[in-house]
């Protein structure tokens, strides 16, 4: 059974603007990063940034799949990625607003993951969808933590 209830629309739906939000945060830190090592900081948050283009289109085909190309509205999603940027525009480290991203996107995986399960609504392919982005972004969570770690935060 596909997903097809109104409130899975909206956690997928939800789910990609966090994950375009993640993208683009982690995208402007690599043009801002500065201090030593910055290079190595350019190229972390290139990494991050880069491997997250396959799990946004991925996640985007498969509500277009279920739920029409409408639903993957321009406007709407930036809304919502817009209000998730926001709340974190005041942490001024980068290392840290970008751990506490990751931390926050974790935690929306594990809820569209148990939802959908719970409804019965859950694929093979989306199964393996979300645990495979859970899984890159606990790399993520853990390249962080390390960059974190060496700056003696």
């Amino acid at each position: 059974m596909e997903p097809s209830s109104p409130q899975n629309r909206t956690l997928l739906t939800q789910l990609l603007a966090l994950l375009r939000a993640t993208h683009w945060s982690h995208w402007t830190t690599h043009w801002q990063v500065r201090g030593t090592p910055s290079y190595g900081d350019h190229l972390l948050f290139q990494r991050l940034y880069e491997e997250m283009v396959d799990e946004i289109d991925g996640l985007a085909e498969k509500i277009v799949s279920y739920y029409g190309a409408e639903a993957v509205a321009a406007e709407p999603n930036i809304a919502i990625a817009h209000a998730f940027l926001k709340a974190y525009s005041e942490v001024s480290d980068p290392y840290k607003r970008a751990l506490m991203i990751e931390t926050h996107l974790q935690n929306a995986l594990k809820r569209v993951y148990d939802a959908l399960k719970g409804s019965g609504e859950m694929t093979l392919g989306l199964d393996d969808y979300i645990m495979a982005v859970a899984n890159a972004h606990e790399t993520f969570q853990y390249l962080l933590r390390q960059r974190l770690r060496d700056a003696g935060v």
